[in-house]
This record gives C-alpha cells, sequence and structure tokens, in this order.
C-alpha cells in the first residue's frame, strides 16, 4: 500500500510540474506528424489530388498512468484544398483551415489556436517532377489556466485542521480572473519535393511557427499585489522534415521520415519508418505499419498501424515510454488516432458525338 501512495504523490507532483514547466513552452506534438500536414509545415496546404481534403488527429497522453481524466489531449481538425491554377500551367494554389487544441496537466493549461492557410506549388520542370512550395498560416491563438486545479508546496505544508490540502496557503502568483491571454499568430513554411526516379520520390522541408511571438505570458504579480499579467512572448518554433517513399516490390514500399524541431532551447528529433503492403489490388486497400523512435532523451519507441482504402487513410500509434520515467508509467504512454479523407469531384467530360455519314 505504500509503495502505491508513493506512485500517487510521484504522479501527482509530476502532473503539477509539468503544468507549470508548460507556463514557459508549450506547443503541439503529434507521432505520427505526417498525418497532420499543417500543424508540419504550411507549406504542405493542397499538396494532393483531388477536390479537397478533411482530415483530423487525436492524441492522449498518460491517461493509462493517471487515470482517465482527460488532463493530457491534443485534439485537431483541419481541411485543404488545391483551388486555382497558378501563373504557370504546371503551378497552382491551395488554401486550408486547421483548429487545435491542446490540454495539458491537472491546471488545465489549455493552447487553442484557429488559423487560415495558404500555399503555391512552383513547378521547377516542365514535367512536373520537382516542386518548391511558399506557405504561410495566419490565425488566432489563446492559453488559458484554471489556477485552482494546481497544487503547491504551502498548502501542503500548512495543511486544513482536517489534515487536506490548503488552497488558502498556496503562493498567489497567478491571477485567478485574468489567467488568460490571445494573440495572433503567423507561420511559415517551404517545401522542395521530387521524384528522383521510377521508384523514388522525396520531399525536404523548413517551417517556423510563431514568427510574431505574440505575448501568451499568464503569470503575474499576484492578485493580493494588484500585478498584471506578464509581457513574455511565445518563443519561434524551427520544424525540419524529410520523407523519402521507396518501392521496394511492386506490393510493398517503404516510407523513412525525420523531424527535428526546436523551441526555447529544448530540441527533439524523431525516426521512423512506414511501410505498404498491397493487400487488395482491386479494392485499392493497403496496410500500413511501421515504428518510430523519439531519439532526445531517448523518450519513447512507438510503434504504427493504419490502412489506406482509395483515398481514405487511417493510422493509429502508442507511444511506449522507455525513459527514467518509465519506472512510474510501467512503459504506458500516449496514443493517436489519425484520418484523413480526401474527396474528388471532377466534372464528367464531354463527349460530341461524331456521325461519319458514307459517300455514295
Amino acid at each position: 500500500m505504500s509503495i502505491i501512495m508513493n506512485i500517487r504523490k510521484l504522479l501527482f507532483l509530476l502532473a503539477a510540474s509539468l503544468s507549470l514547466s508548460a507556463l514557459h513552452a508549450q506547443d503541439i506534438h503529434f507521432s505520427q506528424y505526417n498525418m497532420s500536414p499543417m500543424t508540419l509545415n504550411p507549406a504542405n496546404i493542397g499538396n494532393f489530388e483531388g477536390t479537397v481534403r478533411i482530415g483530423g488527429i487525436y492524441r492522449g497522453q498518460w491517461a493509462s498512468v493517471i487515470g482517465n481524466k482527460g488532463q493530457y489531449k491534443t485534439p485537431s481538425l483541419w481541411v485543404d484544398a488545391p483551388i486555382i491554377t497558378g501563373f504557370r500551367k504546371r503551378d497552382w494554389v491551395g488554401v486550408g483551415l486547421v483548429f487545435f487544441s491542446d490540454k495539458a496537466g491537472a491546471g488545465g493549461l489549455t493552447h487553442t489556436a484557429a488559423k487560415l492557410g495558404a500555399s503555391y506549388h512552383l513547378a521547377l520542370d516542365k514535367k512536373g517532377n520537382a516542386y518548391l512550395t511558399f506557405g504561410g498560416q495566419y490565425g488566432q491563438a489563446s492559453r488559458k489556466l484554471n489556477p485552482e486545479g494546481l497544487r503547491f508546496e504551502e498548502g501542503i505544508v500548512n495543511p486544513t485542521p482536517a489534515g487536506g490540502y490548503n488552497a488558502g496557503a498556496q503562493v498567489d502568483f497567478l491571477n485567478a480572473t485574468e489567467a488568460k491571454s490571445d494573440w495572433t499568430d503567423i507561420d511559415g513554411g517551404v517545401v522542395l519535393r521530387a521524384k528522383l526516379n521510377k521508384r523514388m520520390d522525396m520531399s525536404l522541408g523548413y517551417a517556423m511557427y510563431h514568427i510574431g511571438r505574440g505575448k501568451y505570458g499568464l503569470v503575474s504579480g499576484g492578485t493580493s499585489s494588484g500585478g498584471s499579467n506578464s509581457s513574455d512572448e511565445i518563443a519561434r518554433r524551427s520544424v525540419i522534415t524529410g520523407l523519402f517513399n521507396i518501392k521496394m516490390t511492386d506490393k510493398f514500399s517503404v516510407a523513412p521520415s525525420f523531424i527535428y524541431q526546436t523551441m526555447s532551447g529544448a530540441d527533439e528529433i524523431s525516426l521512423q519508418a512506414l511501410g505498404a503492403y498491397a493487400f487488395n489490388t482491386e479494392k485499392d486497400i493497403d496496410l500500413n505499419f511501421g515504428l518510430g523512435y523519439r531519439l532526445t532523451g531517448g523518450d519513447a519507441i512507438y510503434p504504427m498501424f493504419g490502412a489506406r482504402i482509395k483515398t481514405l487513410r487511417v493510422g493509429l500509434a502508442y507511444d511506449v515510454n522507455i525513459s527514467s520515467l518509465n519506472q512510474v508509467s510501467n512503459y504506458r504512454g500516449g496514443f493517436e488516432l489519425a484520418a484523413n479523407y480526401i474527396v474528388k469531384i471532377y466534372k464528367p467530360a464531354k463527349i460530341k458525338t461524331k456521325v461519319l455519314c458514307p459517300r455514295f
């Protein structure tokens, strides 16, 4: 029983510390990053063959460890489309809209945003084998926190007469009526895509998020001292990505990829490889499977499974925690469920009937 109590205390303190640390650096994070194109790079907007693409991804974390309380969850929805031809015949313009909400910790620290984006796909050759794409996003973002959900040392050291937590003894450094901030967010990116040969193509991208560095601080001088919200600016996040699609045989292909991102001195590097097996060529069904590894700190490995049924693609991933925290987490981490669907609406071709009249 004492071991269980110690674990609960450790997780309790961990949740509180993560909530406080997230005040200084919190941004969305997906293991299946290629299934969320607009949060990966705005230049991915409209990069597909079809009329419109609709997708979503949901990430839940630590529910199996701290209970299903929804303290760590990140849902995101998006839609994009290639709308018009560009200045040249093989160029085109894409537009998209993305929404996400990231909730973390016992204090319910929530980061939400809705952004409208556009991209220009510039053909680098006459055959359309290479493209350089520029994209950008603009929208509104906000962060809010529920200070009543946090626990501090003062409330533990000086408990209530009944032995419970003393909320009145905690340090008052958050303004409970103003623990919210809003700002305008701007992102930009560029992607180079090229077909290397008949069996291989690649893409390399760079993106920067929070270019405008909006004021997002929630910390104040305290309600009792009449303090005001902090003027802290959200840090810019740089993202470098690479993806290679390699057709090994007529039935099997593999797509190795990587992502490197840095924000406020915190770096993350992830490597993954996703295979695709042509399960049913007549019905156009592929089965997907692969493995990813988050190198930074040896944080996690994550198996991935999914399928593609014509223009519908679904994916599932689960983070297996292998960091020093696994003594508490028992290797359990977060799961992700993602899907996207490409709608193809084409005007039927108008065929003029020609009647051949034989001559006599």
